[in-house]
């Protein structure tokens, strides 16, 4: 064979190897898309590949995209009106599920001013960043650091006057945050400990050290507390479904007088009615490719061992999944003798007996508008609801009314995207940093409510 012949064929060969190695069977991602400032899914959102002449995407109403990619590395661009572009490079074709966030973009919302129809307070003024913050006894707990983690401190406010009554370095505890039990304790959350806050005077103490794997199994499951029961949420099938239960705070007279055993399980115990979202039951246990009952009860005991072991695991879903699969939002509340659950899976307000008896329901619908927060705000003291919604300028917080489930007055609040937002006797309390005035500290302020 002539040697230029074999040199030609030689150079085809490895060229060949070459295409192949760099070719790739085509493979589909999926992802989300999320505003970064309040997590909801971004509808419309504009998807472009790096090769102009390629087809795009746009993301649904839950904000879901899928692509097919051809070859890597490749990147897509998402952009939408009012948030910056965001890039995102794909390498590995092992990663197919992706989240993207947007970022709201400055000009798309106005210069940052307190309302004129409603002032707003700003509480504690000393040059710290707050990041936490919870109501105790008469007091306001701040969880604060001036420039840098080893600076955090606890502080105490005057929950009246506002004034500073304590402060205490928080220096190589690395804490997380401030939690407050339903019985009204309250606790510093650390990397693995939580500690139970006291305070005398002007002193702060730590009388009492649990481990947080035990707290969080044990203790923060309760709601809510009164002179009679406690109250725990259970949810099941990974936020699906969820069913509150009333323990009871003190042992019956049989039990307090010695006539009776008091076995582990002897406090009496009450269980309201579940709220379950079958539909996305039935839709998980088939997307995590376990065996669907055959029986439409979900309850039977025909439940195969796995989905029986779903159903009473803790919350794992990650990434996506926790997306698509959120908590069942029904918050419990307590207003006089009657118990209240904002039941949204099932548009209503149910009122309960404290023993879980069922009284009566009112229809909701504030709820069921894109621009709802998810949240309900509700104030232990006057023992009023309150809920908010996101608005061009900022976002507004409106009174449910309890005996119809309608809206009352709306309080407009011109400063975009606030943070842990609480009321308590008559005032909205929230977290505020204006970034787009380049403020890196996050401010406590307030507002009063009619």
């Amino acid at each position: 064979m002539n040697f230029k012949i074999l040199k030609i064929l030689t150079l085809l060969f490895f060229l060949f190897l070459f295409v192949r190695m760099n070719s790739q069977t085509p493979f589909q991602i999926q992802g989300v898309v999320l505003n970064s400032q309040t997590k909801e899914p971004l509808l419309n959102v504009n998807i472009l590949r790096e090769i102009e002449d390629s087809d795009g995407s746009t993301t649904n109403q839950k904000g879901f995209f899928q692509i097919e990619i051809s070859n890597l590395p490749t990147t897509l661009s998402f952009s939408f009106v009012g948030f910056k572009t965001e890039v995102l490079e794909i390498k590995n074709p092992e990663i197919r599920e992706f989240i993207v966030e947007l970022r709201p973009t400055a000009s798309a919302l106005p210069e940052v001013s307190v309302s004129s129809k409603r002032k707003i307070d700003t509480v504690f003024f000393e040059p710290f960043s707050v990041v936490d913050y919870i109501f105790f006894e008469d007091k306001i707990l701040l969880l604060a650091h001036r420039n840098s983690i080893e600076k955090y401190s606890l502080i105490a406010l005057d929950g009246e006057t506002n004034e500073q009554i304590a402060e205490f370095s928080l220096k190589n505890y690395y804490p997380k945050g401030l939690l407050q039990h339903c019985t009204g304790q309250a606790f510093l959350v650390t990397e693995k400990n939580v500690r139970e806050i006291a305070i005398d005077s002007t002193r702060f103490s730590f009388p009492k050290k649990i481990f947080i794997g035990d707290f969080y199994l044990i203790d923060h499951p309760c709601v809510l507390a009164n002179e009679n029961f406690l109250y725990f949420e259970q949810y099941f099938y990974q936020g699906q479904a969820l069913r509150y239960n009333a323990f009871a705070r003190q042992l019956n007279a049989q039990q307090q007088s010695g006539e009776a055993p008091i076995p582990t399980d002897s406090l009496e115990k009450h269980e309201f009615p579940l709220i379950q979202n079958e539909k996305e039951i039935f839709r998980l246990i088939e997307e995590l490719g376990l065996r669907k009952p055959w029986s439409g009860d979900l309850w039977e005991a025909n439940l195969d061992e796995k989905i029986l072991e779903l159903k009473e695991s803790d919350y794992f879903l990650k990434g996506i999944m926790k997306v698509f699969y959120p908590k069942l939002n029904a918050p419990i509340f307590q207003k006089e003798n009657e118990l209240i659950v904002f039941n949204h899976f099932n548009a209503e307000l149910q009122f309960f007996s404290e023993k879980g008896d069922s009284i009566r329901s009112v229809p909701i619908e504030y709820h069921k508008t894109r621009k709802w927060k998810k949240q309900i705000l509700f104030d232990n003291i006057q023992k009023r609801a309150f809920t908010s919604f996101n608005t061009r300028w900022g976002e507004k917080v409106q009174e449910i009314n309890l005996e119809k489930g309608t809206l009352k007055t709306a309080y407009q609040i011109d400063f975009a995207y606030i943070e842990k937002p609480k009321v308590r006797n008559g005032y909205l309390y929230f977290l505020y940093k204006n970034a787009w005035a380049g403020e890196r500290k996050l401010i406590l302020h307030r507002m009063k409510l009619d």
